[in-house]
């Protein structure tokens, strides 16, 4: 099930950026003879007007084969009206980077869709401390809620990993227990860990994980836009 959720998310970004090399294309009057989900064999082709629309076999890429563009046979190469290579440069400059501009506008709509309908924060309310940790050292407890990080305010999860990793070392917390709030002190331990890129950094971390609670934020206009930039 998850490889065909992988492989239809991927589709859709295949045919979002091959959509946007087809619109420009036709913008400027570049015929097109094929629009491909996928390569090799065609499991389904319709024409509509005078372009070819396939789903192909292997849906790992996609293709418009645009009029006059064939590498592979010279023969077939020409320079009519409504060929690709009868345009100016700067129109087929254009035509090459609409297809990665189609799937930065998608990004940007769907960023832009999800601040307004919702996005989840977790709270920063402790569930749980972890054995030997700075945080179980310094007297913080399962349910306790962060409410500062050397003097900045936390208003979700998400500020309490950034926070402390910005520091240098010894942090001050402010958390609230019993609606009372509690200042404490402590030094974050350091260890080592990679990226999403797979490169080697270090952490600084107390040892919590954070409870489950959360809240849902809703963005105004420009702070959608903001968000999905």
């Amino acid at each position: 099930m998850g490889i065909f959720v992988a492989l239809l998310v991927l589709s859709v970004l295949i045919f979002f950026h091959e959509l946007g090399h087809f619109t420009a294309a036709r913008f400027f009057g570049v015929q097109v003879d094929v629009f491909s989900i996928g390569f090799g064999k065609k499991l389904y082709s319709r024409m509509i007007g005078k372009t070819e629309w396939s789903i192909s076999a292997i849906p790992l890429g996609g293709y418009v084969k645009m009029k006059g563009q064939d590498d592979s046979d010279p023969t077939k190469i020409s320079y009519d009206e409504d060929s690709y290579n009868v345009k100016k440069p700067w129109q087929r400059i254009i035509i090459l980077l609409a297809g990665p501009f189609a799937n930065f506008l998608l990004a940007f709509i769907l960023y832009f869709a999800i601040a307004n309908l919702g996005v989840p924060k977790l709270l920063p309310y402790v569930g749980s401390v972890g054995k030997d940790s700075p945080a179980l050292a310094t007297g913080i407890k399962e349910g306790d809620k962060i409410v500062q990080i050397n003097g900045l305010n936390v208003t979700y999860w998400e500020n309490i990993g950034k926070s402390i990793n910005a520091s240098k070392g010894d942090i001050t917390l402010i958390v609230e227990r019993n609606r009372a709030l509690i200042t404490l002190q402590l030094q974050p331990k350091v260890i080592d860990d990679q990226n999403v890129f797979g490169e080697k950094i270090t952490r600084r971390i107390i040892g919590i994980t954070p409870s489950g609670k959360q809240t849902t934020v809703y963005f105004g206009l420009w702070d959608g836009l903001d968000y999905a930039w």
